[in-house]
């Protein structure tokens, strides 16, 4: 039986990379960034869009601060304020 006890074995986290995006419009669709599964508004009057990746679009305004959000997304748009992507 394999040893299930190192982080390599157990698959590591649930995430496993994070990108801060702030003040800019960051793709998500490309080899080197694919795979966005969530995002966590980092701080209050977050203005801006998440952009789904199977189409559609979310305000990030409405959203709260600090609550993991999970959905693919294939490009973030804010200002001055950070909105951290997770990686599976």
């Amino acid at each position: 039986m394999a040893n299930v006890n190192t982080p390599f074995e157990r698959g590591f986290g649930k995430y496993n990379k994070v990108v801060v995006v702030n003040n800019e419009t960051k793709a998500f669709d490309t080899t080197g960034n694919f795979g966005a599964a969530a995002i966590i508004v980092a701080e209050s009057s977050t203005t801006g869009t998440a952009t789904l990746f199977n189409g559609g679009t979310i305000d990030l305004a409405k959203l709260a601060v600090d609550v993991v959000y999970e959905f693919g997304v294939s490009s973030i748009t804010c200002n001055a304020k950070d909105v951290y992507v997770l990686f599976r």
